[in-house]
């Protein structure tokens, strides 16, 4: 990704930047603290909201720079429990979702990475459109910013589980948690930020040494058995079952927040007793608690089982010692897997412009 397209939005700088940029321009550096103020206390996205800049400087990051680099495609609410998913398209004409909900005081925002994803995940709808390329730092920053001006409010958590893989935009994910956990930033707190893998050892090998051990990492296993897994998650060709566990167990002191594993429920697949039993046996292992998610079916392959074997399998993890949640998505009436929005809305453009 050449340096004209990280520049792009002004929310891919952190604050030094911002002053090396300003000074540039003249300014002094408290210039950068003004423009920080907008572009994330404020999440301005639309340049009249800026007053106390000097209408040269802004003249020149206008002509240069983008204040927000996503516009709005579609916005679903859901009647249920009030999610909202956006459809929002970038610069160049893709499209990315990003989710907010909102649960008592908690807002939590579900950020994406990637335009589409390489994993290849069967379950997943993310992947299934293509891989298109990496957002930048600032692209992933704006969807807090555009969200924020929507709702009126800054989320209080953000979890990197939207469309594709933190791990494999590693650069750009790191600095926007860097940026959106700054106090300069949006300020949010790392103890609510949590990042998803599907275990690309590498990635967490260096995400351990990154110092941000207060986030929340958040490993999709989906299966205990490696054939299983490797059908499910095809990454797991390279990084298997026993390299995630190792890498884990070599990291697992440094995060000083429990190690998390989703785990996808589908019915007859990865829910029998046994896969329970195996499951608890690795979770013990890592100190890691379980977070079941009941299949949101994007293929017709994969079914969640019935509520009630839903329970049984959360209380089976739960008399082996290993403390298990069960996680039922958001806005299930919204197309709420990741990706299904951006695949109904290539769909319809394809047909529109057909």
């Amino acid at each position: 990704m050449d340096l004209t397209h990280e520049a792009i939005s002004l929310r891919n700088f952190t604050l030094e930047e911002l002053e090396n940029l300003t000074c540039r321009q003249g300014e002094k550096p408290y210039r950068a603290g003004q423009l920080a103020q907008w572009l994330y206390k404020k999440s301005a996205c639309d340049w009249p909201e800026i007053k106390n800049i000097p209408r040269p400087l802004l003249d020149v990051l206008q002509k240069k720079y983008r204040l927000c680099s996503l516009s709005l495609a579609s916005r679903l609410e859901s009647r249920k429990d009030r999610s909202v998913k956006y459809l929002l398209e970038t610069f160049d004409g893709n499209f990315i979702e990003t989710v907010f909900i909102p649960q008592g005081d908690r807002r939590t925002q579900c950020l994406s990475t990637q335009i589409g994803c390489k994993m290849g995940c069967l379950f997943c709808a993310s992947g299934q459109g293509g891989f298109v390329r990496n957002l930048s730092c600032g692209e992933i920053l704006d969807q807090i910013a555009f969200v924020a001006k929507d709702t009126g409010s800054l989320p209080t958590n953000l979890v990197y589980m939207g469309m594709g893989e933190p791990f494999d935009n590693y650069d750009a994910v790191v600095k926007s948690i860097r940026i959106a956990n700054a106090p300069w930033g949006f300020g949010i707190g790392q103890r609510r930020i949590t990042v998803s893998t599907v275990g690309l050892v590498p990635g967490i090998r260096k995400f351990a040494e990154e110092g941000l051990n207060q986030i929340k990492l958040a490993v999709s296993l989906h299966s205990p058995d490696d054939a299983v897994r490797t059908r499910l998650v095809p990454a797991n060709r390279k990084y298997n079952i026993p390299e995630i566990l190792k890498a884990l167990g070599e990291v697992r002191e440094t995060f000083k927040r429990q190690i998390t594993f989703e785990y996808l429920l589908a019915g007859g697949v990865t829910d029998r007793e046994e896969d329970a039993a195996e499951l608890a046996g690795i979770a013990r292992m890592i100190h890691a608690k379980v977070n079941l998610i009941p299949c949101n079916s994007v293929l017709a392959e994969f079914r969640a089982p019935s509520a009630r074997r839903i329970l049984e399998f959360q209380k089976e993890l739960e008399k082996e010692g290993v403390r298990a949640t069960v996680r039922f998505s958001a806005g299930q009436d919204i197309a709420a897997a990741c990706g299904q929005l951006r695949l109904q809305g290539q769909a319809s453009l394809t047909h529109y412009l057909a």
